[in-house]
């Protein structure tokens, strides 16, 4: 008990650290355990040890299915840090900079974080509708009708579609969270360089990048998190299968399929006796993935946290 008194904080600690223990820490290590068991998730389950690993590796069907989905994961990560990160980074450097009208800006960017995704999904389900959506009527009124589509129905495009729409809707997100940083950066600093004859791009490159790179480094952790995890706009274009040829397919809609099949099979994938082991299995595989790229993120954050120093 003395140590409890001399203590104090553990008292506000413990409410979280159960709850946090009994909803994220306990689902882990049960995902886990499931995953060596053959189960559908109604009957008895049979210990099979490092089988459906074996299964989910050696199987041409969802190895396939694996690859194509943790491609077009990558895909997605790949183009946002590419391109949204750096929008995102110009975007908070203008507010930060308080450009005439930054306040509408503002509001204007963050303002689709309150849509709800299948409000999203249906607002560009009308925007690129072949017949009349405002995407082709605008081409045909500018002279470019050749370029006419059915865009939602064009495999090589549905990717970018998602990124786009997935991007729209959290674009502001992590807009704040770089201006956030930029309002911790040294005013006198960016005093400096102006007298020293820097302009306005080149004190965001030279002055103000260099001492938010531990964020930057950070959202591109997020970003990979979301680009893993994403679910509800390839399900609601593609389906539980991800569209023709799973095209649509990510790492958590081949999840959710392998768990819980599609309309004609309520028990998971093609191996319905094994949905639940089987999909558990592709469930602690995504969170290795996370959790080694985590784990590299926080010594990386740590060892230049180290060099500043």
């Amino acid at each position: 008990m003395s140590f409890i008194r001399k203590r104090p904080y553990l008292f506000f600690l413990a409410p979280g650290f159960v709850i946090y223990t009994l909803f994220v820490v306990y689902p882990i290590f049960a995902a886990a355990s499931i995953s060596f068991y053959s189960w559908n998730g109604i009957g008895p389950k049979t210990f099979v040890g490092f089988a459906n690993y074996v299964e989910l590796f050696t199987s041409s069907e969802l190895i396939s299915q694996f690859t194509n989905a943790l491609l077009n994961s990558l895909k997605i990560f790949g183009l946002s840090v590419a391109i949204l990160i750096p929008l995102q980074i110009i975007a908070a450097y203008m507010i930060y900079s308080e450009v005439k009208g930054f306040k509408f800006f503002r509001v204007a960017i963050f303002s689709p974080q309150f849509i709800s995704t299948p409000v999203i999904a249906f607002i560009f389900t009308l925007l690129l509708d072949s017949n009349v959506g405002v995407v082709n009527k605008l081409l045909e009124v500018i002279g470019l009708g050749e370029y006419v589509r059915p865009w939602l129905g064009v495999p090589e495009l549905g990717m970018y579609i998602v990124w786009f729409m997935m991007s729209w809707t959290g674009f502001g997100v992590g807009m704040i969270f770089f201006l956030g940083a930029m309002k911790m950066v040294s005013r006198e600093s960016l005093e400096a360089g102006y007298l020293d004859g820097a302009g306005y791009w080149r004190r965001l490159i030279s002055i103000i990048l260099p001492q938010i790179k531990v964020t930057i480094l950070n959202m591109v952790l997020i970003t990979y998190i979301v680009s893993m995890t994403i679910f509800d706009f390839n399900f609601i274009l593609g389906g539980v299968s991800g569209g023709t040829n799973h095209y649509l397919d990510v790492m958590s809609l081949f999840f959710y399929r392998i768990t819980f099949g599609v309309s004609n099979n309520p028990l998971g994938g093609n191996l319905s006796e094994n949905a639940m082991g089987l999909g558990s299995t592709v469930a602690c595989i995504l969170f290795l993935m996370i959790f080694v790229i985590s784990l590299l993120q926080i010594i990386l954050t740590y060892k230049r946290r180290g060099e500043d120093v």
